[in-house]
């Protein structure tokens, strides 16, 4: 099979060694992907909002760009991983998940975690499988 990379340009650069998204076949595998990956500089500088539901929906729509930058579409995503800061934080982030993800058929998976900008309140994972 064939493994393609994708770095949309209307993202900015990753800040490591390593693709926005890789398809192998008809799966796509997203990187973690914040309310920060649409922004440039120093990842030091990148201001970010100060919710969870502005980054919550921040990060949805960066995952949406990388989708279709690959020819997918978030109803192909079967599973995703949530990152968050605050466990509390999860029902507000599954209500705008259900906004841009409305029909079901995906898997899901939730963590607290410490993320890499001391601002940061969510990271996402995805994978996605278009035949």
């Amino acid at each position: 099979m064939i493994k393609l990379s994708f770095n949309p340009a209307t993202l900015a650069a990753p800040v490591g060694h390593f693709d926005r998204a890789v398809q192998i076949g008809p799966w796509l595998f997203i990187s973690g992907t914040s309310a920060l990956t649409h922004k440039t500089g120093r990842i030091e500088d990148r201001a970010l909002s100060p919710t969870i539901e502005a980054q919550t929906r921040e990060t949805l729509t960066n995952i949406r760009r990388v989708c279709d930058d690959a020819g997918y579409s978030m109803d192909d995503i079967y599973e995703i991983r949530f990152f968050i800061t605050r466990r509390e934080f999860f029902g507000a982030v599954d209500a705008i998940v259900k906004e841009f993800m409305p029909k079901r058929g995906f898997v899901a998976h939730a963590y607290q975690a410490e993320l890499m900008h001391p601002d940061m309140l969510i990271e996402i994972e995805a994978n996605a499988y278009k035949a």
